[in-house]
């Protein structure tokens, strides 16, 4: 074993943000301040990362699904999957809004 333990954070083995060693009652990582265990920040949790999704980030969000400690690797794919998923729609009705858009003051250059 490497040392990093595949429990929940704040086990006993590694931070999840810098690899330093940490103590099973560990709360924060004594090297980097990072919090453990419950203490993780809300960003990295299922609802913060689906709420910054939502409020703007958008495919940015990615960097916090992937940064997570608390998502598995099956549920970050996932996460991956749907938001480049939304984004491609978001994309693809921008597009055809901006047409529509186009189409109209084309129309209205005779005036």
């Amino acid at each position: 074993m490497d040392g990093r333990s595949d429990s929940a954070p704040g086990a006993e083995g590694s931070c999840w943000a810098c690899g330093a060693p940490v103590g099973p009652g560990d709360n924060y990582c004594r090297r980097c301040g990072k919090g453990q265990g419950s203490r993780v920040p809300w960003y990295y949790r299922h609802w913060g990362i689906i709420l910054i999704t939502l409020l703007g980030l958008g495919p940015f969000s990615l960097f916090y699904v992937w940064r997570s400690p608390l998502i598995s690797r099956e549920g970050k794919l996932a996460y991956t999957a749907l938001i480049s998923l939304a984004t491609v729609f978001v994309l693809y009705e921008l597009h055809r809004i901006w047409l529509m858009y186009q189409a109209l003051l084309s129309g209205m250059q005779g005036f």
